[in-house]
């Protein structure tokens, strides 16, 4: 029995953000709001109908699994992210994960050599 290592009596999880495996209860799971959503939901109750993946509730797996954009491929290509990072950190600020999504700051003309 490979699911019952030494977190107890439960089925082990792996958080998509720092890869480290835990029971149930230590993560949050998490799931793709509909069927062609982009939209990632909490799902508190570990209830909700469809494919879900795990990670820690704390800001350090939240920003690496945004880092290495495991959202996308965890959820079939589901990343938005904002109800995820509103329920693990209330009134801080959301992080940026799409710090490439606006236009270059210098344009790329090739005539700076």
């Amino acid at each position: 029995m490979a699911e019952l290592l030494e977190h107890g009596h439960g089925p082990v999880r792996t958080c998509i953000g720092c890869r480290k495996q835990g029971s149930r209860s230590e993560l949050v799971r998490l799931v793709a709001q509909g069927a062609s959503s982009s939209t990632v939901v909490v799902d508190e109750r570990r209830r909700m109908a469809g494919r879900g993946a795990w990670l820690h509730p704390s800001e350090k797996c939240l920003a690496l699994a945004i880092k290495r954009r495991a959202f996308g491929r965890a959820l079939a290509g589901a990343t938005e992210t904002t109800a995820v990072e509103r329920y693990l950190m209330p009134g801080a600020p959301l992080v940026e994960a799409h710090a490439s999504t606006g236009k270059p700051s210098k344009p790329e003309s090739g005539s700076e050599n």
